[in-house]
């Protein structure tokens, strides 16, 4: 029997990727009920409710009309939540249910793991957030600069499906996985300039907008949708890009360590 060579581990290492890769996304696209439905209402709902109401008062926002001015906002509430919630219960199960130890015996790597449970939550903040903004499109308008509109979703949805991952390493409980979610991930969303102009809001609260990193992500998207903005967009981008990084390398590091992973 011939030995396995360096390139066939590799290949291995390739198709186990995928696999896994491919088993993320196909949980997402059969439960979608549960993973792609709720978010696309949840976001329409918010639009009617705010781009109705206080869209009759308001009408616009520096040029813009109200409703055009929130969605890239939803937008990235949705990327953010769908792709963090999708890989920190992924992996949540996966420690509670035991087939965890299946994947870390195999021959993935780290960075491998993290990439294939990222996918899953990659397709969920996308794809809910592509159905959105096809929905809202009647009524918001087309985006102004799609390239930056791409780009600054693009980098919410690894930001957040890396935290997914660590978030799914580290909580041991189900409590401790919804205290992430629903005290630290959707509080950020709300405060980051979704439904208003930082601009225009007193201190401290401009400050605490300011912190936010939801806020530079949401104003990038503004200005790739509406062509406003209020920070500059190449930092935000350029720190957003840096944040993933930071994020996936963090990923990897607690799964190479096995840290809560490992009996």
């Amino acid at each position: 029997m011939s030995a396995i060579t360096s390139a066939d581990l590799r290949t291995i290492s390739r198709r186990a990727t995928w696999a896994l890769a491919a088993r993320e996304m196909r949980r997402v696209l059969s439960l979608w009920t549960q993973t792609l439905l709720p978010p696309v209402i949840t976001g329409l709902i918010f639009l009617a409710v705010f781009g109705g109401a206080l869209g009759a008062r308001l009408h616009s926002i520096d040029g813009v009309r109200y409703v055009r001015f929130i969605l890239p906002g939803l937008l990235v509430m949705t990327v953010a939540s769908g792709a963090f919630a999708n890989n920190s219960t992924s992996l949540f199960q996966a420690k509670n249910e035991g087939y965890i130890e299946d994947l870390l015996t195999s021959p993935l790597r780290p960075w491998q793991l993290a990439a294939g449970y990222m996918t899953g939550g990659l397709l969920r903040g996308w794809l809910s957030a592509t159905l959105l903004a096809l929905v809202a499109s009647p009524f918001a308008g087309a985006p102004t600069h799609p390239l930056i509109l791409i780009a600054a979703l693009a980098l919410t949805g690894l930001m957040f499906a890396a935290l997914g991952v660590i978030t799914g390493v580290w909580a041991e409980t189900f409590d401790q996985h919804a205290f992430i979610a629903n005290l630290i991930i959707t509080p950020l969303a709300l405060l980051g300039g979704v439904f208003y102009a930082a601009h225009r809001l007193a201190q401290p609260w401009r400050t605490l907008t300011q912190i936010d990193p939801l806020y530079y992500l949401a104003d990038a998207t503004r200005y790739g949708h509406a062509g406003i903005h209020e920070a500059p967009t190449a930092a935000s981008l350029l720190v957003a890009l840096a944040a993933v990084v930071a994020a996936y390398a963090t990923a990897t590091a607690v799964i190479a360590r096995g840290w809560r992973l490992k009996p």
